[in-house]
């Protein structure tokens, strides 16, 4: 592997998934702001953080966005869609 390893963690699924990044994280339904958990969720953070590094472990496209869910986020948020050019 050549360069930094990174991983992104998103709110916005489509548009991340527009810019094509190595590795792609989104905790379903967590609001912009809260991208790893609501303040003071520290064990929920702790997880989201684990599960974004270990994707630098598995072998992801570009582009690609794997999704997680976690119910103890709460209320969940559905991103805005990205309107097709044309």
């Amino acid at each position: 592997m050549r360069g930094i390893p990174t991983v992104l963690i998103t709110v916005s699924p489509e548009v991340s998934a527009q810019m094509r990044p190595p590795r792609a994280l989104y905790p379903k339904g967590f609001k912009v702001g809260n991208s790893t958990g609501r303040p003071d969720m520290r064990e929920l953070q702790r997880r989201v953080l684990r599960d974004a590094l270990q994707l630098l472990t598995e072998n992801t496209r570009p582009g690609a966005v794997v999704t997680r869910e976690y119910p103890e986020y709460g209320e969940q948020y559905e991103p805005p869609r990205v309107k097709a050019k044309g």
